[in-house]
């Protein structure tokens, strides 16, 4: 594997390989951006490859046809929204008879999107399973697996790296990181691909017109910030981390001088803490309600720093 973090993982995964011990249906579970999609395909190029057992040898037909996007022994669902037709289809393929060589892999790319009965029909694919037909889900936080389709399953969990691994890489990508970056480490959930996409994207402009908006919010003063999230809601979890750190710099937890960019002295905990609260019911409400008008919904919360100081 390329992606260092994700080393202990693969040796844990070939040696399973080499002693023949592999379980048919897995399922990788992590944060979006350690690579769980680059190792799925990796480890169905090993499984499919017809001269090792515990790497691809990137040498064999099997592997070439793999690279090419042509190998009939892998099927993959990667919609945004799979249907049950689709899982049926992925049923009916499992149990047909491969043309090159003795396995088949199946990879699904979010098993958190499947609706209840696609579920069921996944769930009695791999209760019957097929021999030499291997399953590989994943799962991206928040997990939404059913406990029925995770028992069926060996859970491998990808931890997120530590901070200096990421930095180390983010570099070797040739990567030029900038005082910003425990805050795009946090905003990106510590993810090292996530981060990679954020700083290729040139989306420091964002970042900045953002924290503009949110020290103006948070002095009570004329902002955009709603407006701003009403049209890149991804931003609306900048503002969960945001307020979270603020919380734990005014609470000690966390030195100010780790984040500049955030001002804290003239805001009470008592301030911060409700704001938070009012993100996290806003998150919750969302999950039922994902139309909702952000801006309009944000108003209660920002309205937290135009009250009175107390602490």
């Amino acid at each position: 594997m390329s992606l260092p973090w994700l080393g202990p993982i693969w040796k844990q995964l070939a040696s399973q390989l080499q002693q023949q011990h592999f379980p048919q249906s897995i399922l990788l579970r992590g944060e979006k951006g350690l690579g769980k999609q680059q190792m799925a395909q990796f480890l169905a190029k090993t499984l499919l490859c017809t001269e090792q057992t515990h790497q691809a040898c990137n040498a064999c037909h099997s592997c070439q046809v793999f690279e090419a996007n042509s190998h009939g022994g892998l099927y993959q669902v990667n919609q945004d929204k799979p249907k049950l037709d689709d899982i049926r289809e992925l049923s009916a393929w499992a149990g047909q008879t491969s043309h090159l060589g003795p396995h088949k892999v199946a990879i699904i790319h979010d098993i958190s999107l499947l609706n209840d009965a696609s579920n069921n029909a996944l769930l009695k694919t791999l209760e019957e399973p097929v021999d030499g037909t291997f399953f590989i889900l994943i799962n991206h936080l928040p997990f939404k697996a059913m406990p029925t389709i995770r028992s069926r399953c060996q859970s491998f969990n990808l931890p997120t790296p530590p901070l200096e691994l990421v930095k180390t890489w983010l570099v070797k990508q040739k990567i030029r990181l900038d005082e910003n970056f425990l805050l795009i480490h946090r905003f990106c959930n510590g993810a090292p691909l996530i981060m990679a996409e954020f700083y290729r994207q040139q989306s420091l402009k964002d970042l900045q017109l953002f924290l503009t908006q949110y020290q103006q919010m948070v002095h009570g003063q004329t902002h955009k910030l709603g407006d701003i999230i009403q049209k890149q809601p991804a931003q609306l979890s900048w503002l969960g981390h945001t307020l979270a750190l603020s919380s734990s710099i005014r609470g000690g937890l966390l030195n100010q001088a780790l984040f500049p960019q955030l001002p804290v002295k003239q805001l009470s905990a008592s301030t911060l803490n409700k704001a938070y609260q009012d993100w996290l019911l806003l998150v919750k409400q969302l999950e039922s309600f994902p139309s909702l008008n952000l801006g309009q919904q944000l108003y209660p919360l920002f309205n937290r720093f135009k009250e009175p100081v107390s602490c």
